[in-house]
């Protein structure tokens, strides 16, 4: 089911999402490739190695903004959870649409006889 997260602070939130419990079905990590600089400790000599990482994706939040369609996934994040705890992301569960209901019958009413619209006094008796 999909859950709907909002920020409840009046400033931008990021969090970035691990490979562990985000990425069970489909991985959303990008792979990119990073110059380090490694030096060789017996001659000094430095060289620059190209290593290939994985990044993790990330969420933004905006200023109170809303995002609904969520993975359930998401709650498992320790960042998430913090910030649900301190207030700075709050938890709107969503459940399915219910079914329409069939039209109800329209409700009988009785009719009254119809009052007069100029009530004349009674008649006095003597």
């Amino acid at each position: 089911m999909p859950i709907t997260l909002e920020s409840r602070v009046r400033r931008m939130l990021v969090v970035n999402l691990p490979h562990d419990p985000c990425c069970r079905d489909q991985c959303g990590c990008a792979e990119t490739t990073v110059v380090v600089t490694a030096e060789n400790p017996r001659t000094g000599d430095r060289v620059a190695k190209h290593v290939s990482k994985h990044l993790p994706a990330s969420m933004t939040w905006l200023a109170l903004e809303r995002r609904s369609g969520l993975p359930t996934a998401l709650l498992a994040v320790p960042d998430i959870r913090a910030a649900i705890g301190r207030g700075h992301l709050r938890l709107v569960e969503q459940t399915p649409d219910p079914e329409p209901a069939a039209p109800a019958a329209a409700p009988r009413t009785t009719a009254a006889a119809p009052a007069p619209s100029n009530p004349t006094p009674a008649a006095k008796e003597a």
